[in-house]
């Protein structure tokens, strides 16, 4: 394929995408309100977008069943036929259908969706409509009021051109009408929108439009459309009816300040279109790593510079050498700060591939949910959102299929007989905080400790010494379920333990919290980019360890008097609890072991790892830092317990602790029964 048709089918591949989720959203709107015209308005330039790109590609199936689609639409828009939910679920197989088709082209592959039976039942829902609607269908008096409105002030006369050089020219021209949509009615156009299939580039659009808010949002819409030329623009003026006022359009001069403006921005604001420009993700990878790169020789140029001043604090070269420092380490932190932002998208991409699938899970277990979306906006680094599907997706399924409640155990619990399942985000300083909530009946904490009893995840002891809240943590371990039924969404212990790995593999971590009877909601904490963390150093022998800030509870200092052995294994009464403690150093030294008399004093930091915090014993804290994650490479591999590896300001490589498995690895490691000795020991 030649680099103009790939880059021709890359741009309908991201334009298919992009209304494949309209038409998703839009059935599942239309579904709850199926007689709101607006909402059947938008998914029908929704199809007809998505069938004249891929006609104008070539791609035949996918606009043949678009079509399709089209037909059965079109009845439902003119208000011939009423929405019912065996349409919905045609429709909505329908973009299953495209979807498949459109992954099969991304992957290179023939397009071989069986859609034979599915355009049949399609034919039939639509043939069942009546010729004549049974009532005044809205969209028709729209119609006419459109009409009626062409004859009095306001109506637009509107030229454009697709520019010579485009390559996909009726996706430009259905863009158009699309923007256009925004801001008004398109009374009529020529070519027609039913022929902007044929259109070609370097071709002039002449359409005549109603605004509903004044002529400046529209011109403001067609001049930030790429490889879209506005020629001109006429108004009918207020006063004579039908007399032309000509707007200013994109090739003519600023007026000079004694001319007065007809129409656009007002006094004193110049309209710009909005300049994009297509970069491709390896180069954002590439540019993230030398801006990494650049934070490293920041942090050692700072330490460098703090040397020398205290050597030599009178030199004028070294107070000069210190303020150019000063002056690059802020450009590098706003050039981190812009390149980070590059590559942040709003959690929305991945949120709206859930309320189908919720909408599906419900009907299947014969439950009725309201699933409520909150803080789409919010945006995560590209890398971690694409990781966050598959926990999400876990949650979902559970929340659905276990959480909530049937319609009768609600309304005999008092309840209202639709659930509500809510997926929220919000930004709190540098961390993404994601919600997945119902109001069902809650998680019964007793079931989830005779589960882990059962699959052998904790000990009884273990058990005894736990609070509720930490053994509600235990549903993460692997095997353990408290569903009463194995269905085949979820009930048998598998999802939640990889839900857990999943976030702690994105230094991230979740938490669970429930009230019996209302409910159960489960927090991820995650940062905002993995490439750059904030971390606490810290120091064990001739040797530097860096954990995650994000992971870090608090750091604390005890004598070693105050430590007891619980089942041989060092612990100490922390806050009202037993919080184990484990030499940082021990776990990747097997030989390293430390003896302490009573009068000496510990440090450790203390994190949290699975289902209990754990205090992690080190010789001493260097301080916060910001710190780049290095991959350890092939030649080392997988390290139990090391998430990778930091160079340091004075140029030492330090290994980043991986909190999140740091839990697996003591178990792993450690005996059934430890012989007590005075010391800190795993």
């Amino acid at each position: 394929m030649g680099s103009d048709m790939s880059d021709m089918m890359g741009l309908f591949l991201e334009e298919a995408e992009e209304q494949l989720l309209k038409l998703d959203d839009g059935f599942l709107q239309l579904e709850k309100n199926p007689g709101d015209i607006e909402i059947l308005k938008e998914i029908f330039r929704a199809a007809h977008t998505l069938k004249g790109s891929s006609a104008t590609m070539g791609l035949t199936e996918i606009a043949r069943l678009t079509h399709a689609m089209e037909n059965l639409l079109d009845p439902l828009r003119n208000g011939v036929l009423a929405v019912t939910p065996e349409i919905i679920d045609v429709l909505l197989e329908g973009t299953d259908n495209l979807r498949v088709m459109t992954g099969q082209v991304s992957n290179g592959e023939p397009v071989s969706a069986e859609i034979g039976d599915l355009l049949v039942r399609i034919k039939s829902l639509t043939d069942g409509s009546d010729d004549k609607p049974t009532e005044a269908p809205v969209e028709k008096l729209a119609a006419q009021n459109v009409k009626q409105s062409t004859d009095v002030a306001g109506a637009m006369l509107i030229r454009v051109k697709i520019v010579p050089e485009c390559l996909m020219p009726s996706v430009r021209a259905f863009m158009v009408f699309n923007s256009l949509s925004m801001q008004g009615e398109v009374v009529s156009s020529e070519p027609s929108q039913d022929n902007l299939d044929d259109i070609q580039a370097d071709q002039e659009i002449a359409i005549t439009f109603t605004p509903a808010n004044g002529p400046e949002p529209v011109i403001d819409a067609i001049k930030s459309l790429a490889e879209v030329e506005l020629i001109d623009c006429t108004i009918s003026d207020d006063d004579a009816g039908q007399v032309d006022r000509p707007v200013q359009n994109q090739q003519e001069k600023p007026k000079k300040n004694d001319e007065a403006p007809t129409a656009g921005p007002s006094s004193g604001s110049v309209a710009k279109a909005i300049q994009t420009v297509r970069v491709g993700v390896d180069r954002l990878d590439t540019l993230m790593n030398l801006v990494a790169e650049l934070v490293i020789d920041r942090t050692r140029m700072n330490q460098i510079g703090s040397q020398l001043a205290m050597k030599y604090e009178n030199e004028e070269l070294v107070q000069g050498l210190g303020e150019t420092s000063v002056h690059i380490g802020r450009v590098v932190n706003e050039l981190q700060e812009h390149i980070m932002k590059v590559r942040l998208l709003p959690v929305e991409q991945v949120f709206n591939r859930f309320p189908r699938m919720v909408r599906d899970l419900s009907h299947k277990a014969g439950k009725e949910v309201d699933f409520i979306l909150e803080g789409q906006e919010t945006e995560l680094d590209r890398s971690i959102l694409e990781d966050i599907v598959d926990p999400l997706t876990h949650l979902l399924r559970n929340a659905v299929d276990h959480g909530v409640e049937s319609p009768d155990k609600r309304a005999a619990a008092g309840k209202s007989k639709r659930a509500r399942v809510v997926l929220a985000a919000k930004q709190e300083e540098n961390r993404i905080i994601i919600e997945v909530q119902d109001d069902g009946n809650g998680i019964s904490i007793e079931k989830v400790k005779t589960a882990a009893l059962k699959n052998g995840a904790v000990s009884e002891e273990t058990l005894a010494r736990m609070t509720d809240e930490e053994a509600l943590q235990l549903i993460f371990a692997s095997g353990v379920s408290t569903a009463e039924k194995v269905t085949d969404v979820s009930g048998r212990g598998v999802g939640m333990d990889v839900v857990r790995s999943n976030i702690q593999g994105l230094s991230g971590n979740v938490e669970v919290h429930t009230k019996p009877g209302e409910g159960t909601t489960f927090r991820i904490n995650l940062p905002l980019t993995l490439a750059i963390i904030q971390s606490l150093v810290t120091g064990v022998g001739d040797k530097v360890y860096v954990i995650p800030l994000s992971a870090v509870q608090e750091t604390f200092r005890c004598e070693a008097g105050e430590i007891h052995h619980i089942d041989g294994h060092p612990a100490i009464n922390f806050r009202g609890s037993v919080l184990h403690l484990v030499r940082l150093g021990q776990l990747f030294d097997h030989n390293q072991s430390i003896h302490l008399s009573d009068n000496e004093c510990i440090t450790f930091v203390v994190v949290r790892t699975g289902a209990m915090n754990i205090g992690l014993v080190v010789d001493k804290l260097i301080g916060e830092q910001e710190v780049v994650i290095k991959p350890l490479g092939s030649f080392f591999g997988d390290i139990d317990g090391v998430a990778g590896a930091t160079i340091l300001g004075d140029g030492r490589v330090a290994l980043i602790v991986d909190v999140g498995a740091i839990g697996a690895l003591i178990n792993r490691r450690r005996r059934p029964r430890q012989v007590a000795e005075t010391g800190v020991q795993s």
